[in-house]
Parts: C-alpha cells; sequence; structure tokens
C-alpha cells in the first residue's frame, strides 16, 4: 500500500466512532493546554525577573566591594575605626585579568547643590570619564564625560526629584524626594555645589558659616532606564578628589586643625569599583578570580544563574503538573486504538488476506494514534493562547487592582513552546499506539476473518 493510502484511511477511520475520537482528542487538548501554560507562567516569571535584572544595571558588568569580613578580622580594637578601601594596586591587578575591557574606581560622596532658588541632596560619583562608554552609560540629553573635563557633571534622569525649594512651603518634600514641578534645567543653568549638606538650611544646630561653593556645570542626563544610576551625578573622579581635598583643607584651617588632615595622596582607597568584561559568558570567571584576589565581587550574572536554578525547579514542577493531564489523555489513546482493534479485528484479517503487509496495518494504527495526539495538540496550542491572552488581560487587571500587582504579562508562550507542544502531542499520540499497533500485527488472519 502506498503511504498515502494508509493516510487517508488513518484519517477516515478517526470519524467511525466520533463521539470517542472528540472525547480522546478533548484529552489531549487538555493535557496539551495544562502542560504549556504551566511552563509559560514559569517563562513569564523568569522574563519578568530579566527585565528586573536589566533595569539595575548592565549584564556584563562586575560591582567590586572590599572582603570587611577580612578586613576587621585582622584589626584590633586599638586600631580603631578605619573604613576599608580598594587601593589603586588592586585595580591594576584587576585590570590585568583576562576579558576584562575596563575598571573604573566609585567615590562615592554626598553634596548639596543649588540650582537657581532650588536646593537637592545629591549622591555625587567620581569616575573616569573613558568608563563611562564602557558601562553602556547612554544620555537622552548632552554627553558622556569626557577627558580633560574638570567641573563638568552628567545627572542620572530623575535627578530632579531630589530639589526642592525651602522658602515654598507648599512644596512637599521628604527623604530626598520632592514632587514638586521644577523649573530648571540641568544643561542650560548655573549649578553650585558645596561638599556642606546642612548649606541652605535653617534649623538648630546648623552651620551659619557660609561654605565654600563650587560652580559645576551639567553636560549631559543619562537616559531612562537604569535605576541604579537614576537618583546619581557622574563626575571626573579626579577633579572630585581635589574639590574635595580642597574643601577639608578649608574646613580644618578655619578649625584650627589643619596639621592633622596631612594624608598622602596615594592613601586614598575606593569604597567600589565598576568592571566591565567582554562577554558576559566570561563573567563568572572574572568574577571568581576578582574574589581570589581578596574583594568581594558581584555581578547580575550570578543572581540570574542563581534565579535560573530556582525557575528551572519551578519550571519542571510546573510541568509535571501538566504532564500528568498529558498523561491520562496518553492512556485515553491507547484505549481507543485497543478498542478500534477490537471493533475492526475482522477488516484486519482481510486486510492481511489480500495482502496487506504488516508494516502497514501498523502504519494504518500509528497514524491514527498519531493523527489523534496531533489534532489535539494543535488545539490544545490555540487554547493555550486563548488562556494566556485572559490571564495577562483579566488576570493582570485583577492582581493590579487586588494587591497591587500589575504592568507585567502573568504567561508568556513563545514560538518554540508552541510549536513543541504540537509535536510532544503528536509524539505522545505515536507512543500510545505504538502498543496497539503491535497488538494488530500479531492477530491471526484466519481467526481474524471468523471474527463476528
Amino acid at each position: 500500500m502506498r503511504i498515502f493510502d494508509v493516510i487517508r484511511m488513518a484519517f477516515r477511520n478517526l470519524f467511525r466512532s466520533k463521539v470517542r475520537t472528540i472525547l480522546t482528542v478533548l484529552g489531549i487538548v487538555i493535557g496539551t493546554t495544562a502542560i504549556i501554560i504551566m511552563l509559560s507562567l514559569g517563562i513569564a516569571i523568569n522574563m519578568a525577573y530579566k527585565e528586573q535584572m536589566d533595569m539595575m544595571g548592565d549584564m556584563n558588568v562586575i560591582t567590586v566591594y572590599p572582603d570587611y569580613e577580612k578586613f576587621y578580622s585582622k584589626r584590633s580594637r586599638k586600631d580603631g575605626w578605619v573604613e576599608p578601601t580598594i587601593s589603586k594596586s588592586e585595580l591594576e591587578q584587576i585590570a590585568q585579568i583576562p576579558n576584562v575591557e575596563a575598571v573604573t574606581p566609585f567615590y562615592e560622596v554626598s553634596v548639596k547643590m543649588e540650582i537657581g532658588k532650588y536646593l537637592g541632596y545629591v549622591t555625587l560619583v567620581g569616575i573616569k570619564p573613558e568608563a563611562m562608554e564602557a558601562l553602556n552609560y547612554k544620555v537622552s540629553e548632552g554627553r558622556l564625560l569626557a577627558e580633560g573635563d574638570t567641573n563638568q557633571i552628567v545627572f542620572g534622569f530623575d535627578m530632579k526629584s531630589q530639589f526642592y525649594n525651602p522658602k515654598d512651603r507648599n512644596s512637599r518634600w521628604w527623604f530626598g524626594y520632592s514632587d514638586e514641578e521644577k523649573d530648571f534645567n540641568f544643561l542650560e543653568d548655573k549649578i553650585k555645589m558645596t561638599f556642606d549638606t546642612s548649606y541652605g538650611e535653617r534649623y538648630s544646630g546648623s552651620s551659619q558659616k557660609k561654605p565654600k561653593l563650587y560652580k559645576v556645570e551639567g553636560v549631559g542626563i543619562l537616559d531612562e532606564g537604569d535605576w541604579e544610576t537614576a537618583y546619581r551625578a557622574f563626575m571626573n573622579i579626579d577633579e572630585l578628589l581635589k574639590l574635595q581635598e580642597d574643601y577639608n583643607k578649608r574646613s580644618n584651617t578655619e578649625q584650627g586643625s589643619g596639621t592633622r588632615s596631612k594624608k598622602k595622596k596615594d592613601e586614598v582607597g575606593y569604597h567600589q569599583a565598576k568592571v566591565k568584561v567582554n562577554e558576559i559568558k566570561n563573567v563568572l570567571e572574572v568574577q571568581e578570580k576578582i574574589r581570589e584576589s581578596g574583594l568581594n565581587a558581584y555581578s547580575m550574572v550570578e543572581s540570574l544563574e542563581q534565579a535560573n536554578k530556582t525557575q528551572a525547579v519551578m519550571q519542571g514542577v510546573l510541568g509535571g503538573i501538566g504532564a500528568i493531564s498529558l498523561l491520562v489523555a496518553a492512556i485515553g489513546i491507547a484505549n481507543t486504538m485497543i478498542m478500534a482493534i477490537y471493533e475492526r479485528t475482522k477488516e484486519i484479517g482481510i486486510m492481511k488476506v489480500i495482502g496487506a503487509r504488516l508494516k502497514d496495518i501498523r502504519r494504518l494504527f500509528l497514524y491514527e494514534s498519531s493523527m489523534i495526539g496531533f489534532i489535539g495538540g494543535v488545539i490544545g496550542v490555540g487554547f493555550s493562547f486563548g488562556v494566556s491572552h485572559f490571564l495577562n488581560t483579566v488576570g493582570v487587571q485583577f492582581l493590579a487592582g487586588s494587591i497591587g500587582m500589575g504592568g507585567t504579562k502573568l504567561s508568556v508562550i513563545p514560538a518554540w513552546l508552541a510549536i513543541l507542544g504540537m509535536a510532544f502531542s503528536a509524539f505522545i499520540g505515536l507512543i500510545s499506539g505504538f502498543l496497539p499497533a503491535r497488538k494488530a500485527t500479531k492477530l491471526s488472519a484466519l481467526t481474524a476473518i471468523q471474527t463476528e
């Protein structure tokens, strides 16, 4: 028999017992839908986590900190309080690690800025200008820092919320955040900065002396997306250290303790550093080498890898729950095909007598069971998209209204999952029809013909 004749015969046989076939297909539909929806929930959770990680920073960047535990374990109580830092020599060693593209120290300090009638508490970060591009910082307005910049500053995209009008009693301001509409421009207006964070404040105990004000210039505003930089401003680290040293000297001179502040410039340490790795696959290797040098290191890739392990377990559990339904459906296919053999025993005998090959009879039943699985899989995939759409509309609205959780998808069905669902359903049908097909080939032709 030609293969097309076998397929046509198998398709025709499916509709001999329409109710039984429909019920069997329905079992596959439920099983396929269950396993696809369960896996789509895990995929959606994983995607949402990745989006949050992307908002927090670049995946190719490693954040380096001093090893606080190791540092303090070596010190005695007589040494007093000493802030652990990262030295320049340690940064130079990190720069020599293979696959490292850029290394920059971060020197973070709190300052007060004045723009017209507005004051703002600003976290100012000293950074190597050339490292901003390497760390994938992008601007929505202006430019990034460049070599040779001195008093130039790049602001985070949400820095305006850190400024407030101290004379406006109607302006609500708390914890460094103001909801007032600001009528100033970082790139056009004159900006003054001081390291005295009490500047401009009028309260008991605040300094009445006017501190040293430094003129700075806004040259860029970072693009939205990275919350790590949203509330920070960036400046050439060398110039920032010079300004702070100048301010400290002035302050100590005014207090009559100038001799106590004399420190060598090479003693300057950094509380944090950023390391840019050429490819994501090399991040964990570089991170481990940094830890071997005696420093702490953290990367988004490490967190993502741990999350992926958790997600894999979760998806395995969810997929297993769906697979139970598909297993029940597979038993239904096997039962349907065995019943078909008993009903068509005489037909099988006649096929053998007229010369049908055993492999043609085997194909006939395997094609029938595969068609049941494939048809159920196709319908199940279509139904899964409907359930997914329902979860992403009604489900998201319900969560947003009841527990305040919204703005993300609860279910994501990628193309590969839909194709895999149909293929797996057809495969389940094929496996389920194997034993019935084998049973059909073992029937005696004479005994089958005599069966009523």
